[in-house]
């Protein structure tokens, strides 16, 4: 049989783009059906900040952000640019997760941020270089400097590349040219370039960091796709063409198409006047296996794609060995312990601070098995290549791929 899958957007363009609209001209593009929670999320807290303009500098507007990480970095550095008072909020544990080095890059410049039971407090206001030269410079650390042209600041990204992206998104706000970083360890750095690619007509850089020559690519998510990618590993009497997808992509996760190939699955690009939507889309077909695969994958940035990795590992059975994934346990869940236990009746786990090896028994999987989600959508989506998984919640799946279940 022949499957023809449509993608959703890519999540983390779309949101990219729309902040950078705000940020340009007040603009808000459109959200669609087909768009998952999160950029619904960033699309309403955009239209709150804007409705709340005007409303006086004591009055107090809350942005809830329920549980995107994107939207909890990438609108704060906005909030503190935007003259009023605001109450950035989420769920407890988006409060949890790691954004205390961008609250105090922000305090450095003069950002009135403070932590409060629910959220953060953030008394918002107009940057401008002038004023940054003579109110902040004593403010600031050793590392940051200010001149005519703008700022220059230091932050710590070790914990999350969407900190800087954060700031670079504001950075007409803030009067920022220069970002440095304090380490090249940085996880997850793809969507960094990413950002600096979307931006690179924008008056900011981060030395040492390239921006990518890679287009944009169709818009199709390459982390939605993978779970195709895996499905079809896992059941190759079919074939499948999704769309809207390119090989040439400035998405981190489109290594998947060159994992896959040695997993003997067969991909390849098909143009726009030979598929089903009106840009290019992505042929595979997977043919049998001569032995268990065996891999290595430093997934430094690409962490996203460990929860389905792992749990095809699981069933195929094969050996793959995830390094570079400690900051799993600051996502949704803590996809790390929650792989671990799940994966254990199916799978030899071995898991140290910065590895993860999953070794799949190639014992018989029952169909049906019920699988703890933690109400992640990423590991939702791993848990439904078991067949007949019973999973406890799958309406987190519309945070990045709404329309999955109807699609299976």
């Amino acid at each position: 049989m022949r499957y023809e899958i449509q993608l959703p957007d890519n999540k983390s363009i779309k949101i990219r783009w729309m902040v950078m609209a705000y940020v340009r001209s007040g603009e808000i593009p459109p959200v669609t059906d087909a768009d998952g929670s999160d950029v619904r999320v960033v699309w309403r807290a955009l239209h709150a900040m804007a409705d709340a303009k005007g409303m006086g500098a004591d009055a107090l507007t809350t942005i809830d952000v329920a549980d995107c990480g994107a939207a909890y970095r990438f609108l704060m550095p906005l909030l503190v640019a935007t003259p009023g008072t605001w109450l950035l909020t989420g769920t407890a544990r988006l409060l949890q997760r790691p954004i205390l080095p961008l609250v105090e890059v922000l305090r450095k410049i003069g950002a009135e941020i403070e932590r409060v039971g629910d959220g953060w407090l953030i008394k918002g206001k107009t940057f401008r270089s002038v004023e940054t030269r003579h109110a902040a410079s004593l403010q600031r650390g050793k590392t940051d400097t200010v001149s005519d042209t703008g700022l220059s600041l230091t932050l710590d990204a070790s914990q999350s590349s969407q900190m800087a992206s954060a700031l670079v998104l504001a950075a007409p706000l803030l009067n920022l040219r220069t970002l440095h970083l304090t380490t090249t360890d940085i996880p997850s750095l793809s969507y960094l370039r990413m950002t600096l690619a979307l931006t690179r007509n924008w008056p900011v850089e981060i030395p040492g960091v390239e921006v990518p020559e890679t287009q944009i690519g169709a818009p199709g998510d390459w982390s939605a796709a993978l779970f195709w990618f895996a499905y079809a590993r896992l059941h190759p009497e079919n074939e499948y063409i999704i769309s809207p997808l390119s090989l040439e992509s400035i998405q981190g996760d489109s290594v998947i198409a060159e994992w896959f190939r040695e997993m003997n699955v067969v991909v390849s690009c098909r143009d726009a006047m030979h598929c089903v939507s009106t840009t290019s889309c992505i042929e595979i077909s997977a043919k049998p296996l001569e032995a268990p695969p065996q891999m290595v994958l430093d997934v430094r940035d690409n962490l996203d794609t460990v929860p389905v990795m792992s749990a095809l590992a699981a069933l195929l059975p094969a050996d793959i060995t995830f390094q570079n994934v400690r900051n799993l346990r600051y996502k949704e869940s803590d996809r790390l312990q929650a792989l671990a236990d799940q994966l254990a009746p199916y799978a030899e786990i071995e898991l140290s601070d910065n590895e993860l090896r999953v070794k799949g028994k190639g014992e018989p999987i029952v169909a049906g098995a019920g699988l703890d989600t933690k109400h992640d959508h990423r590991l939702a989506m791993a848990f439904l290549l078991f067949p007949g998984a019973v999973l406890d919640d799958v309406e987190c799946l519309r945070k990045s791929y709404p329309g999955l279940l109807e699609q299976m």
